[in-house]
Order: C-alpha cells, then structure tokens, then sequence
C-alpha cells in the first residue's frame, strides 16, 4: 500500500471538519491522515516546528483569529513549498480565487462535490507543486550555471585584458621613441594586431553577456546631436587615415535632448561606423538621423565601400558569420559585431535593417524610440576642440606593468603622476591634496576601486572632492551601479588609448572638481525590470520581508553605535546596503555604505550623527518602494 497523504486540515466548524474527515475515509485508493486544527495560530506553529511532517494544507480563510487572504499569507510564509487548498463557503468565491493569485494551489466549494473529487483535489494540489518545485530547482541550477559562466568570462576578461594593457601600451609607448621606418613597421604591426585581438576579445565577452541577459538598458536623457557628433570626432582619424571623408548630418528640428541608454547607442554606433570605415577604400562614410512618421528616431551609416551581396545580407546579423572567405581573410574578425547591435537593438525597443548593392556602397538603419525631452542639458563643449592642459594625478593600480604603461603614456603628455600601489596608500596620498585626478585600478587586493573611491570621497576638505576615474579590465554592468553611488565620473577599459584619456581629462576641465549628484530615492527602471522577471506578489513579498528584516538592522545599527561595536555597525550597515540595492533603493544603498566606510574608520561621532537622518531616509525609502509597487504598504506578517 502507498504512504498515507498526510493532511493538515485548518477549519473551525467541527461539523465541516466532521465532513471533510468521513469525505476521506471513503477513498479506498488512497491513505489519508489528517490532522485537524481550528486557529491559525495552532496551524502556524505546526507548521514551523516541521512542515515535512504534512504533504498538503486544507484550509478555510475565515478563522476566529484570521481572516481572508491574510491567513494564507501567513500559511504560505510559515510553510513556502508546501501545496494549499482553500476551502470556501458559497459566498467566498472571490476570496478563493484571489487566493489563487497569490499562490493557493486549488480551491473547494464547501458543500459541493464528493470524496472522488476531494481526493483527487488533494493529490493534483500536491502534484503541481512537486512540478513547481522542480521546475525552480532547475531554474535555480540555470541561473547558476549563467551565473558561473558569467563570472568565468569576467575573470578571463581582466586575465586577457591585463597582459594585452602591458603590450599595447609599451607598444604605444615604443612608437613615440626614435625608431627607424623599419623599426615604426614592426611597432606599428604590434599595435594593430594587438588592437584586433583586444576587438575580438570585447565583443567575444559582449556577446556572452547579452546571450546570457547579463546587460542592462538605462534610461537618461541625453543630447542626440553631441552623441553622434562624438563617435564622429572619435573615428575621424581613422577614416583619415585611408583618406575618407566622415560627416554627419541631423535633419533640422531633431530632438536633442532625448531618453535613452547613450552608451549602448554609442556601442551600436561605433559598431556600424567602424564597420563602415573598414570595408571602404575610397570615398567616404555619413551618418544621418532624421525623424519617421511612427515617433522613431531613424540612424543611418552610408558607406561608399565594397557592398554586401543578395546571398549574403540574410545572414549579416547571424552570430559568427563573416561573410564569403575572401572577405574573412582580408578583414579579421570574430563575425560577432552586427550580431551584438542587432540584440542591442532589439532590447532598445528598436529595429535595425540593411540595403546594399556588391561594389556600390552599404546603409544600415537603425530605428529607435528616443523619446524627445523638454528640459535642458548641460553645454558641454568638444574635447577634442580645445588642447588639453597637464594634471596632477593619483595612479593606483596593484600591477607594476600597469603603472609603468599608464604612467609613461601620461608623463609623455606632461603630466605629473604619483603612484599608488593599493587602495590604503592611496587614501593616505590623496588626503594630502593637490590632485586633480584620481585613476583607480577596479581589482586590487585588500581594498579594490569602489572601495578606496568611496574612502577618498569621505575625506575632508577638497581632497574628498578629487574626480574619480576607474581602470579596469573587465568592465562589467553589475559594478556600474556601484561605482556610480560613490560618485565615479567614469570608467575606462584596459587597455585604454590615451586619446580616450584625454578626451575624460579635457572633459574634466568642464565640471573642475564638482562632486557627483546625489543617487536617486529609487531606481524606476531597475524595480520594472524585476517587477517583469518576478511578478508583482513575490516583489511585494520581497518587500515586505526587507521592511521587516531592514527595521531590525536599524535597530541593530543604534545598538551597536551606542555601545561603540563599531565593527558589528559597520557589518549590518554592509547588509543593509546590500538589501536596498537590491531592491533599487540606490540613496539609501549609498547612504548605508557611507555609514559602513564611517564605521571601518572607527569614527564613533560620525556614526552617530548620521542616525536620525539614516531613520529617515529609511522611511522614505520604504514608502517610496510601496508606492511603486502599488500604493500600499507591504504586509508585514
């Protein structure tokens, strides 16, 4: 005989616990034990003490001490994976089918039906969560196999990245000496074949990420024309050097200031325009933009070159195709490029096509829902109009051949460098003052970039208000959201050219040594996203379990400063930080790891100043985050 279902009825009308009991002792297939219980407060405290030791729940929502869909919150969080069947009178149907929203396996109409359909009511209920339970263990072993992957790719980007940073930029710095004309071909094949194989490797990495979701749009206004008008003034020496021509045209009315991911525009375009320059021999290249009917925004990269032929568009944004062989040959490439603007496209909410004819020329559009904005930008004059003057700057970056490279490349430039090998003799060269610019290497031992960002921003005086710059070989769009709270101006990619530095340190004499804006109470794009990916009920639960658990570390927070365990502060306000960043919460992630810096400096008055304002920055935060989830505030059970 099969092992009895093992029941856990929760009903305070004996008569229909009565019922419900003789109901299932009539199936002879089929074992049951039940176990009855009139308060819910009987059935949560079984429930906690060992759920395992029940297979289902039936339950009616009406109780003496709970009422409606509050007693099955409270079922489902004393017992998560545990199937529940409500139990509803005529008048309940409702109820009942809330109920199924919100995670109810099946209901019964008290009164109507028999023994058959009960037992069979029973067994589906715990048959679907079985299936439920094995479809999110293999979601959960998915996600951490993309997850591992994801990481695997992080660490052989900055293992890739770190030594080519070594080549190209002695390479670089090789070209600048006195070479011969034979010598200057050797180098100058070095960095071009150095170049190509740092292309492959980036979009390599691009392409694992948006393969595996791993990147994210933002959504900020921006200037459409200067957008445009700086990939031009970046890839004219390019198309210079094989004598084209570059030019972009904006139709008159375009809309400057627009919404949209500025970067990943800047990706798609770099992409579409190098692509241009490559694949023409003479002529020239134009960009264009113009508005359509449909509220898009059309970009368009017109090339006089080689061309595409009729078999071969149907495949130009396939992964990995490059074309005929004489074109794979002549023109390296991992075939990856269109391939990654397509995707960048399509999660834009764009789309992208080509027309063509075989030695006449190629354009690619792209259309885009850039949204037009009302409000003003700030001016911000070309980098490259205006010469850019000597700086004094903090290099710190853990690996001697970094610094060696970077540190040439900017002395060469006249500016005067001071080098930094960690994060803590950083800090302590950069309370001293008299920089003009920070460069953080992202991954050093001990205390890596956002860390000793975050400790130079909290000195005193000017030397806290420095501009920040991250190095990194790996940039990665989970650090972003970091670097950005601790008010990073920017970030480059090893191996950087010093052409992107100087355009970043031209850039700086703009904005001098302002510090960055304050993080906003809540990150609407980020809180959609998961709202799409998790649903509204398990966000609102989410919610309601970091008002609860964030309260305690509150509380935790003022314990701990008041008897000076700073050590103990600096640990919850690290997990408090961590909690509100993951649900958006980015001024009061930013303000907790304030605290926790605060903290680790053993700086007891500080800490304690900041208390009341953190209370209320908390309270804030949270009605914020009920707001957006619906106007209500989480149920805390």
């Amino acid at each position: 005989m099969s092992p009895p279902i093992r029941i856990l009825l929760l009903e305070d009308d004996p008569a229909d616990a009565r019922l419900v009991g003789q109901m299932l002792r009539r199936v002879k297939t089929t074992p049951f034990e039940v176990v009855v219980v009139s308060r819910l407060s009987e059935a949560v405290a079984r429930l906690e003490a060992g759920s395992a030791a029940f297979d289902v729940v039936l339950a009616d929502l009406g109780l003496p001490d709970s009422t409606g869909i509050a007693t099955l919150d409270a079922l489902t969080g004393a017992a998560p994976r545990l199937p529940v069947v409500v139990l509803t009178g005529n008048d309940d149907d409702a109820i009942a089918l809330e109920a199924l929203k919100r995670g109810a396996q099946d209901y019964l109409v008290k009164g109507i039906g028999d023994a058959f359909i009960l037992s069979r009511v029973v067994r589906y209920a715990i048959e679907r969560k079985l299936t439920e339970a094995a479809l999110r263990e293999a979601r959960d072993t998915a996600e951490q196999a993309a997850r591992a992957k994801t990481l695997f790719l992080a660490m052989m980007g900055h293992e890739i990245r770190t030594p080519l940073n070594g080549v190209l930029g002695m390479a670089r710095l090789l070209m600048e000496s006195g070479l011969d004309g034979r010598q200057r071909v050797f180098a100058e094949t070095l960095v071009s074949s150095g170049e190509l194989l740092l292309g492959l490797v980036n979009d390599i990495l691009d392409f694992s990420r948006l393969d595996a979701s791993g990147l994210t749009l933002e959504s900020e206004p921006f200037d459409l024309i200067d957008t445009l008008e700086e990939v031009r003034l970046i890839l004219a020496s390019r198309a210079d050097e094989k004598g084209l021509s570059l030019a972009l045209r904006c139709a008159s009315g375009l809309d400057r200031p627009v919404l949209g991911d500025r970067l990943r525009l800047r990706q798609i375009l770099f992409n579409l325009v190098g692509n241009a320059i490559k694949f023409t021999d003479s002529g020239g290249v134009v960009v264009t933009a113009d508005h359509l009917e449909n509220g898009m925004v059309r970009i368009s990269v017109i090339d006089t070159g080689i061309g595409i032929s009729g078999e071969a568009r149907p495949h130009l944004f396939t992964e990995f195709w490059q074309g005929d062989s004489g074109a794979a040959r002549r023109f390296a490439g991992a075939g990856l490029g269109l391939a990654i603007c397509a995707r960048l496209v399509a999660l834009m909410g764009g789309a992208i096509d080509c027309v063509s004819e075989l030695g006449r020329g190629t354009t690619f559009m792209v259309d885009l829902p850039l949204t037009g904005r009302d409000e003003r930008l700030p001016h911000r004059e070309s980098p490259e109009g205006r010469p850019c003057g000597p700086h004094a700057i903090l290099l710190v970056d853990d690996n001697q051949v970094n610094r060696e490279v970077a540190a040439g490349l900017l002395e060469r430039r006249g500016h005067k460098v001071s080098i930094a090998c960690d994060g803590f003799e950083a800090v302590d060269k950069a309370r001293s003052g008299g920089f003009d610019l920070v460069l953080l290497d992202m991954r050093m031992p001990g205390m890596d970039g956002i860390e000793t960002a975050r400790a130079i921003a909290a000195l005193p005086g000017a030397a806290g208000k420095v501009p920040l710059v991250l190095l990194t070989a790996n940039p990665m769009v989970e650090d972003e959201a970091r670097w950005r709270e601790v008010g990073i101006r920017g970030c480059l990619a090893k191996p950087f050219r010093i052409d992107d530095l100087g355009r970043l340190l031209a850039g700086l004499e703009d904005g001098g040594a302002a510090t960055a804006s304050e993080p906003p109470l809540l990150v609407p794009s980020g809180l959609q996203a998961d709202l799409r990916d998790l649903g509204a009920e398990r966000m609102a639960g989410l919610a309601a379990l970091y008002r609860r658990s964030s309260f305690d570390d509150l509380v935790l927070i003022r314990e701990h400063c008041r008897s000076g365990r700073l050590d103990d502060l600096a640990k919850v306000a690290h997990r408090m930080a961590g909690a509100a960043s993951s649900l958006h919460l980015a001024l009061l992630a930013a303000r907790c790891r304030s605290l926790e810096d605060t903290a680790r400096r053993s700086d007891s008055p500080g800490c304690a100043a900041g208390l009341d304002d953190l209370e209320e920055l908390w309270t804030r935060s949270a009605a914020a985050l009920d707001e957006a989830l619906g106007g209500q505030p989480a149920t805390s059970r």
